[in-house]
């Protein structure tokens, strides 16, 4: 169980969650300072509630527990004020990210919009493979091809092989896909 699979030397670590590795130090830190201040502004934006919660916390602790009187009522107004021009906030928020998503699907809607790519030809496939384009014409009509790169990611070989040839080398141990 604690063996990797068949594949497993293939399946490595994620380029994009540890890509961020490989960026200078000065603009990691930077993406740490810029999420710091924002996290600072977010508290600074809320910091009316929860000056208020705590007051209206320590109010209600007393009245519990102290024996002190009813929490004061501007207090939990105050609060309750505070909630509401969150909510509307929120709900504006929420409503303009509704218009423009409907405003996109208006705009994007219908076959006309969205074109897919062009399709690869036979010549950019030789452009691309540098073989002439009977070879690649031949690749198309194979069932299985078996491409063999050289160290640097060249193409050196392109055999094609029937299912039985695969099922009989996969038996005798040899590694598909793994020059």
């Amino acid at each position: 169980m604690d063996q990797p699979g068949p594949g497993g030397h293939v399946i490595g670590t994620s380029l994009i969650i540890d890509n961020w590795t490989k960026r200078p130090a000065w603009l990691r830190r930077g993406e740490w300072v810029v999420s710091a201040l924002m996290w600072l502004l977010y508290f600074y934006l809320i910091r009316e509630a929860l000056i208020d919660l705590y007051d209206l916390a320590i109010d209600a602790y007393e009245w519990a527990f102290t024996g002190a009187e009813r929490p004061y009522l501007p207090a939990i107004s105050r609060f309750l004020e505070t909630l509401r021009i969150y909510g509307l906030v929120i709900l504006l928020n929420a409503g303009i990210f509704i218009g423009w998503a409907l405003y996109n699907n208006i705009r994007f809607q219908g076959p006309d919009r969205r074109r897919s790519s062009p399709l690869v030809s036979v010549a950019d496939l030789a452009l691309l493979y540098v073989r002439p384009e009977e070879e690649i014409s031949q690749w198309q009509n194979a069932r299985i091809l078996v491409m063999h790169h050289s160290a640097d990611g060249t193409l050196t070989e392109v055999t094609s092989a029937t299912p039985q040839e695969l099922s009989l080398a996969r038996e005798a141990g040899a590694t598909i896909g793994a020059d």
